[in-house]
């Protein structure tokens, strides 16, 4: 199962699509919500980059240049309930769920818990006085209608300046996140967000410690369904560094031991965070390399070795000085060889791309030869979508489409066609939210390609 778009010689493509949990499944219980099938991993992209453009994600996006291989997932955060008050997050919130619904990604909506005065998990853990805010959040997740992503609390046990208020507060924090899970349930949202837990490895080794008291962090198999893992620094990821020194366990140690707690209890991992740290990226020909070298090429890597890593978002960002001292500028855009490099990654089958546009990538394609399979937009979609094609030769044309247990469910096309460009309109007339394929054959000459159902 590929998720690239790939122009090979005249014309081979593959559309491509995020994995949904589909009702059909016979094994329920072997993939997570939004769980894509081992070997598959998220593109997602974090729309926290302090750029000052309208689109935070403009840098991003236009460095990437392809239509067939955008995010397919993006992250917003939202405090609960602020150093300013809620409003605007409210305001964000609902053009981002818009912007979901029309552009077709899978929103990730990250929540922190904080004011002016510290962190708000254990008031929220023990009293209603925030409930409405978290009511608010519910009724925009529920007024969008499609699956996503919930962090709840970004990462869960930093502590000291720059950790969420100072610091979240153990124990409170589990009941805070059992709380808000059961909200969603009780809205009726439980099989449409799936709950991320979330750590980052410059925290304390204590993310699995219990006592008498119970849990310290982890809520438990029943409210997590997957795990997270953000890392900056390549030491929280290189595989050439040991997991232990004559100090102890190192930052990536920690990763590790998170990764086969992860692995232990069969979540999915979901990198929400991810940014070139310390790396500063610039045009300097001979520091695009190293820099991709030092960073990139060992997080691809991370990716690779670790099959329970299902997703990652990365972060565009400059960062500022003042609040992050030594991050740098982490945006691809600014090194052409970086950019290059990080295209070519992401059109490797490894990757679930999002399809954003009706190009498919060929410049002319009336001169093309052969069967060409072009991507259908949207994909995925909700209710239609569009599939195209084009052939160079006349004979009988057939279009099946199959779920993803590979029964056949329908024939879309069964007739004779002249040589010539092709549109079909699809309407999925009430089938089950997952992942389907269909078989475009044309005489002896097939393509596949996949499509996405959501809800």
């Amino acid at each position: 199962m590929h998720s690239l778009i790939r122009v090979i010689a005249a014309c081979t493509l593959v559309l491509t699509a995020s994995s949904f949990r589909n009702e059909r499944n016979p094994f329920p219980d072997t993939l997570a919500l939004l769980e894509p099938p081992d070997g598959q991993v998220y593109h997602g992209a974090c729309t926290m980059t302090y750029a000052s453009t309208a689109d935070p994600l403009a840098g991003y996006l236009g460095a990437l240049n392809d239509p067939a291989i955008q995010p397919a997932v993006r992250g917003l955060f939202f405090s609960v309930p602020g150093e300013r008050g809620p409003d605007n997050g409210f305001r964000g919130l609902k053009t981002f769920f818009h912007t979901a619904d029309s552009v077709g990604f899978i929103p990730e909506i990250s929540l922190f818990f904080m004011d002016t005065r510290g962190s708000t998990d254990s008031i929220i853990a023990v009293t209603d006085t925030y409930d409405w805010i978290l009511d608010s959040i519910i009724s925009l997740t529920k007024a969008y209608g499609g699956k996503s992503f919930l962090r709840i609390g970004g990462e869960f046990n930093g502590a000291g300046p720059g950790w969420n208020g100072g610091g979240y507060h153990p124990y409170y924090y589990v009941t805070m996140f059992r709380k808000i899970v059961d909200k969603y349930d009780a809205a009726g949202l439980r099989d449409s967000i799936a709950f991320n837990w979330c750590y980052e490895p410059d925290a304390a080794n204590d993310f699995d410690s219990v006592d008498q008291r119970g849990p310290r962090w982890y809520p438990g198999d029943d409210y997590v369904d997957w795990f997270g893992l953000d890392v900056f620094n390549s030491e929280h990821f290189d595989q050439a560094l040991p997991d232990s020194d004559r100090r102890g366990i190192t930052k990536k140690g920690k990763s590790e031991r998170f990764l086969a707690m992860a692995r232990a209890k069969k979540k999915p991992v979901f990198m929400s965070e991810t940014s070139a740290k310390g790396i500063n990226i610039s045009s300097d020909p001979q520091d695009g390399i190293n820099d991709w070298n030092t960073w990139f090429a060992k997080f691809w890597e991370f990716i690779a070795v670790h099959p329970e890593i299902k997703g990652f978002s990365y972060i565009n960002a400059n960062w500022p000085i003042g609040a992050y001292p030594g991050w740098g500028d982490a945006r691809i855009e600014n090194s052409p060889y970086v950019t290059a490099k990080y295209q070519e990654e992401m059109r490797k089958p490894r990757y679930i791309n999002l399809i954003t546009g009706s190009g498919s990538g060929i410049t002319n394609p009336e001169h093309l030869s052969g069967l060409c399979l072009l991507p259908g937009y949207p994909n995925p979609f909700r209710s239609a979508t569009t599939l195209k094609w084009q052939s160079d030769r006349a004979g009988h044309t057939r279009i099946d489409l199959y779920n993803s247990l590979g029964l056949k469910v329908k024939t879309l096309v069964s007739e004779y066609k002249n040589p010539g460009n092709y549109e079909l309109s699809f309407n999925q007339e009430n089938l089950p939210a997952g992942t389907y394929f269909f078989r475009l054959s044309v005489g002896a000459e097939q393509k596949t390609g996949r499509l996405v159902i959501t809800r």
